[in-house]
This record gives C-alpha cells, sequence and structure tokens, in this order.
C-alpha cells in the first residue's frame, strides 16, 4: 500500500509543477505585456517632444538646427533599414551591398529631411499619445493625436528589432505612409532603375534645404 502511494504521490508530482508554471505564466504574462507596451509608446512619446522642440525653436534653429535636432532621434526611433527594403520591394534582392547603404543612408536623410521641413512652426499644437494595442507577435500599434487647427490621428505601427521597439509604418486616415512609398519607389524603379530613385530622393531633399516643404 504504501508502495502505491508513492506512485501515486509520483504521477501527481510532474502535474503540480505543469500547473504552477502555468499560474506563473499567466500571472507574469499580463505585466510583461503591459511593460512592453509602456515602451513601445515611450517611444512615440520621445519622438513627438522631438518634434515639438523642432517647431517651438523652429525659426531659431532654422532647417540645419532642426535636422541636427531630429536626426538622433529619427535614428532611434524608426527602422529605417527595414523601411528602406520594405519601399523597393523585390528589388531590394537584386541590390548588391553598395547600393543597398546608399538606398539606405539617402532614405535616412529624406526621412529626417522630411520632418524638419515640415514641423517648422509653433502656433498652439501639442501631441497626446492614445491608446497601445495588445503585443502581437513583436508588433504592436500605437496611437498618437496632433491637436491643431484641424486634429489628425496617427497610428505607428512598431516592431521589436533587435530588442527594441522601432517604428516600421505610419497610417493616416486609414492610409500606410509605408505602401504609399513603395509604390512611388517601385514604379520609379521599373520605369527609370535604381540612380533614378536616388536622384529623385536627393531633389526632395534640396527642396527641403531651400525652404519648400513638398
Amino acid at each position: 500500500m504504501k508502495l502505491m502511494k508513492r506512485f501515486r504521490d509520483m504521477s501527481i508530482f510532474p502535474v503540480c509543477i505543469s500547473s504552477v508554471l502555468i499560474v506563473v505564466f499567466l500571472f507574469l504574462y499580463p505585466v510583461h505585456g503591459k511593460a512592453e507596451q509602456t515602451l513601445s509608446a515611450d517611444v512615440i512619446k520621445k519622438f513627438n517632444a522631438a518634434l515639438m522642440d523642432s517647431m517651438k525653436s523652429g525659426k531659431e534653429l532654422g532647417y540645419s538646427g532642426r535636422y541636427k535636432l531630429l536626426e538622433p532621434v529619427v535614428k532611434d526611433s524608426f527602422a529605417l533599414q527595414y523601411m528602406a527594403s520594405v519601399t523597393v520591394g523585390q528589388y531590394w534582392k537584386k541590390l548588391d551591398e553598395k547600393d543597398r547603404r546608399l538606398l539606405v543612408d539617402t532614405y535616412t536623410e529624406w526621412t529626417i529631411a522630411t520632418y524638419a521641413a515640415r514641423f517648422n512652426e509653433y502656433s498652439g499644437e501639442r501631441f497626446e499619445v492614445g491608446s497601445t494595442s495588445p503585443i502581437n507577435s513583436d508588433n504592436v500599434t500605437v496611437t498618437s493625436k496632433l491637436y491643431a487647427k484641424k486634429e489628425r490621428d496617427f497610428y505607428y505601427r512598431l516592431r521589436r528589432i533587435e530588442g527594441k521597439w522601432r517604428i516600421v509604418d505610419i497610417q493616416v486616415s486609414g492610409v500606410s505612409q509605408l505602401a504609399l512609398t513603395r509604390s512611388q519607389f517601385v514604379s520609379v524603379l521599373h520605369d527609370e532603375g535604381f540612380n533614378a530613385l536616388i536622384s529623385m530622393l536627393k531633389k526632395k531633399i534640396a527642396n527641403f534645404s531651400s525652404g519648400k516643404t513638398e
């Protein structure tokens, strides 16, 4: 009888361990999930704060000053290499390492220049970070609202890349900015080639530096 009791106790032991592990997982996962949601929202808060500084000091800094202000934040907040690769679609595989680096560098400069040119003055605007979606396979969406003459909602999609949350797309009015860029870039690559795409981006950068916002 004692031997049978020991066998019964041993058979119960793995089940007890499994039950404990399940309870621990269910207890810790919501805490971990909330912490990750907070980290992803912090990326948007930091980015918004930099845009606000750019607007408030826009005239004093000038374009070059705004560019220097935003450069480290944009590079830290966005998955620029990933985004550059997505914008050229299947052409990314056809590019050699030198052209890939040129594309990423030019895409990065164009992204920073866009924000430096457009967030150049302040007239009472403010940002507010809203809800954060549940984490879904290292992806999350953070909402942000810009209060200005016309309120605008931004939906930032972030991915966890090398252990850090980074912006990979922004949706405005239901439209993916990454998808729009990809459509334009792929069209240029198809019709005119890689050099034409780089020339187009450099022209846009030059226009931004000269005071144009489009």
